[in-house]
């Protein structure tokens, strides 16, 4: 008996599913049986709570000393027209930021005429620095406890905001605190935390409610702008990912694959040229396709085991003679992926220690990409690349899965690794991905249309 279940018929996806999680079996998604597009799929806890009546003193005392008067009429929509600057929470990990790519394109769609600013993390600041929809950033460390460099995103960044979207769900004091000193004559808009929806609606003025367990984030976050503001010019209701690719750093690229002897596959998704960066014509090179691997992520968590990734790497080297393995990991990782590669001890196998601006330009010519669930899902996601990501949470299945990219899902038994999902599963969902989602196309094909207030 395998130790593995393949969920690929939508009629039985939601019992097959619960049974495999009752089991301690790992599972394999295909798109067309996701938990998000079955009526009868039951999250496994109700995230809609009755708000709560207690909070921590030291909490209460906080927002009611923060607590602030809106600028507009919290029922109607902020009129577009009204708006000169905006301010956005964006202080945590790139795959956070690379989800709210189309919120800040539909921002500047919608406001042409304003100035948009990203109170970043020195974790994602220097990809938001290419981004040519953002016109000023600065980070903050992302510790959570107050830190000197809060101070200077005071001094650097206070001024008359007229819209802050502080898009965090926990955490919300240090929110709450940077909202009203970097901003503090401006609306604030959050997403709707149900236990203390009255305690936190003392300084957030909209709370917007969205649909945990239904939705991707990047549906979310692209509704909070959504059902805050009325647009002032034609902005695109359902756009994709996208992150900002240096034409340095592909042309560095471009010529170690050459050099090698390895070919491009172009991205399916236009490419979006990094701030101050000059367009230039994609490169299709010959040779032989190469996939990503990635074995790290910022959580531990999620990191992909090199163990584990030793067993899948080979079998795949086995079963595709043509393609080329670029096994990679964050800095801190990346003598893990130099040993497995010095382990499988394959000419088609090779260690990439790029910096992120190459690793992006590299993902952008891959064929396809298998890695944990971090942000070089979201990477590959912009570019439309088929992605096999590995998952060890049920909510970041069904939250984080690659967006309007076609994939396969494993999800691990146990919450503490994806690498207690079998290699076998790994393998077969690449072979799933290759032989069935690719040929018919397929991604998940919930558009990101606003969902009516109240839904």
């Amino acid at each position: 008996m395998r130790a593995w279940e393949v969920i690929r018929e939508a009629e039985s996806a939601s019992r097959q599913l619960s049974e495999a999680l009752r089991r301690g079996r790992s599972a394999v998604l295909l798109p067309w049986a996701y938990p998000t597009l079955l009526p009868d799929f039951q999250p496994p806890f109700d995230w809609r709570r009755t708000p709560g009546q207690r909070h921590p003193l030291h909490k209460s005392l906080l927002f009611r000393l923060l607590r602030s008067v809106p600028r507009w009429d919290p029922e109607e929509l902020i009129p577009g027209d009204q708006i000169r600057s905006v301010l956005v929470f964006r202080y945590d990990a790139i795959g956070d930021y690379i989800v709210t790519t189309p919120l800040l394109r539909w921002l500047r769609q919608g406001l042409p005429q304003v100035r948009l600013t990203v109170l970043s993390s020195t974790r994602n600041d220097a990809l938001i620095a290419q981004d040519p929809h953002v016109d000023e950033h600065l980070p903050i460390h992302p510790a959570h406890v107050v830190h000197p460099s809060w101070a200077k995103a005071v001094w650097r960044l206070r001024r008359d905001y007229d819209v802050v979207f502080a898009l965090v769900f926990t955490h919300m004091s240090k929110a709450a605190i940077l909202a009203r000193a970097i901003a503090p004559t401006a609306e604030y808009v959050v997403p709707l935390h149900w236990e203390r929806v009255r305690l936190y609606g003392l300084v957030f003025h909209r709370q917007l409610e969205y649909q945990p367990w239904r939705q991707h984030w990047a549906q979310t976050l692209l509704q909070m702008g959504q059902h805050s503001i009325s647009p002032c010019a034609t902005a695109e209701p359902s756009a994709g990912l996208y992150v900002p690719v240096s034409a340095d750093a592909s042309q560095r690229i471009w010529e170690v694959l050459q050099q090698q002897g390895v070919g491009t596959t172009p991205p399916a998704a236009p490419v979006v040229w990094a701030r101050d960066s000059y367009p230039v014509e994609w490169e299709a090179l010959p040779g032989n396709p190469y996939v990503v691997v990635n074995l790290s992520a910022y959580s531990k968590n999620r990191v992909w085991l090199p163990h584990h990734a030793l067993v899948v790497c080979r079998e795949l080297l086995w079963r595709f003679p043509d393609v080329v393995l670029f096994v990679t990991a964050a800095p801190r990782d990346r003598a893990m992926a130099e040993e497995l590669v010095h382990q499988i001890r394959h000419p088609r196998c090779r260690a990439f220690a790029g910096s992120l601006s190459e690793l992006i330009a590299l993902t952008a010519g891959a064929v396809w990409v298998l890695s944990p669930d971090t942000a070089v899902i979201h990477i590959a996601s912009a570019f439309g690349k088929p992605v096999v990501g590995l998952y060890g949470e049920l909510i970041k299945v069904v939250e984080w899965y690659p967006f309007k990219a076609p994939f396969v899902a494993v999800l691990s038994p146990v919450m503490e690794s994806p690498t207690f999902a079998p290699p076998g599963a790994v393998v077969e969902a690449v072979e799933l991905l290759l032989q069935e989602v690719i040929p018919r196309g397929f991604v998940l094909p919930r558009e990101m249309q606003p969902i009516p207030a109240g839904s």
